[in-house]
């Protein structure tokens, strides 16, 4: 059988574009590889009811965007739908590559390529997937993690020309310690964040909107609401500062989730007789949320490379964050770049006191030299330009 001409360079495929770093990843990543004439169509899940929808920053950067209108967050019968419509667009676009971002549209699409492989070997589809977090820990219960890893070593074996990890420590969990994927396989580049919005920061229109005072000191936690983001310790630790501490700070949540969970939330901050906590929804211009924050704080059990905080790294705003995965890699040899604090409330309020006593203007100036040097988008498209060439 003749080998037929691919229709399309890049298919990439993600499970869904709701607010949140990988959403943004794949736009910019997309964005810049059609600039160096690589064909591209991204296509995305639909978001839940209760997400927030970030579909608009692909368009806004001109991406060629396919939604895949079976593809929803939760494992249902319509994903069987979901494989039967990303197998036909990947048969229809014949595509060099198929990339693929986040776990469930990571097994959806490299098993729908893998089954066109084997029905076509002449004309085999090239396979790389990329890890922004994993599901091997704090997501499911342990029988459901130990399946999704017996499925991520097939895939990774029989269906991953190519497996990208974002962060050493990420690399290390996934290929050394939970053994998905042969090291030849392996390349860890790091995520691109435009960091343009930091120049013109918004200091007055989030604290405005808020009813916080200009000059009050703010710590904030920013991201989707989810239980793997463990916002109930972020509402702890200030229970655990206001014991601590009589400084007048405010806190507050950015981000979106269910009526019913923000409601929760509520009902827990209140429960704990937290003080000066806002809750914001979900804010889409960087511009304000990081104008509005003295501090980032991060709670989550589990991380790939959080884009909150190259984001706060880049308009000089002090951290402190969990000790998890890439985490790690981007605070630095002795917290030199943030603070690390353990999952535990009585320690993050100590870091928040620590954060209110000292002069960052040395951390914060290392963290921005250390973002803008590792984690432009030029770095990113190049890094992945130069893989699929070697494919």
């Amino acid at each position: 059988m003749s080998k037929k001409r691919h229709k399309m360079d890049v298919v990439r495929l993600i499970a869904r574009l709701n607010v949140g770093g990988p959403a943004k990843h794949v736009a910019w990543l997309s964005s810049g590889l059609q600039k160096k004439s690589w064909t591209h169509k991204l296509l995305h899940g639909v978001i839940d009811k209760d997400e927030d929808d970030l579909s608009f920053f692909s368009n806004d950067l001109g991406v060629d965007c396919l939604e895949v209108n079976s593809l929803e967050k939760d494992i249902s019968l319509k994903d069987i739908k979901a494989f039967l419509q990303v197998l036909l667009i990947l048969h229809k676009n014949n595509p060099k590559i198929l990339h693929t971002h986040t776990s469930k549209a990571g097994f959806l699409g490299r098993f729908a390529a893998l089954f066109l492989n084997i029905v076509k070997p002449w004309n085999k589809i090239k396979i790389v997937h990329t890890f922004h977090g994993h599901t091997f820990h704090g997501y499911f219960s342990p029988k459901k993690e130990k399946l999704f890893l017996m499925i991520e070593r097939f895939l990774a074996r029989y269906a991953s020309d190519a497996i990208i990890t974002i962060s050493k420590q990420q690399q290390l969990e996934i290929r050394d310690n939970f053994l998905v994927g042969h090291s030849k396989k392996h390349h860890m580049i790091s995520l691109g964040i435009d960091t343009h919005f930091a120049n013109n920061l918004d200091k007055k229109s989030l604290k405005s909107k808020l009813n916080i005072s200009e000059n009050k000191k703010v710590f904030g936690i920013v991201g989707r609401i989810a239980p793997i983001k463990n916002h109930k310790l972020f509402i702890e630790s200030i229970s655990e500062f206001q014991k601590l501490s009589n400084e007048e700070v405010s806190f507050v949540i950015i981000g979106g989730c269910s009526n019913s969970d923000m409601q929760a939330l509520i009902d827990y901050a209140f429960e704990k007789k937290v003080k000066s906590l806002k809750f914001a929804g979900n804010v889409n211009t960087p511009e304000e949320i990081y104008g509005a924050l003295d501090y980032l704080v991060l709670t989550s059990k589990n991380e790939g490379t959080p884009v909150s905080i190259l984001e706060a790294f880049a308009s000089k705003i002090p951290v402190v964050s969990t000790s998890v995965g890439g985490v790690v890699d981007i605070v630095g040899l002795q917290n030199e770049r943030a603070l690390l604090a353990k999952q535990d409330a009585k320690d993050l309020a100590k870091q928040y006191k620590t954060l209110l006593n000292e002069d960052p203007s040395i951390r914060v100036e290392k963290a921005y030299i250390y973002v803008k040097e590792n984690y432009s988008i030029d770095n990113l498209v190049n890094k992945v330009d130069q893989l699929y060439k070697s494919l």
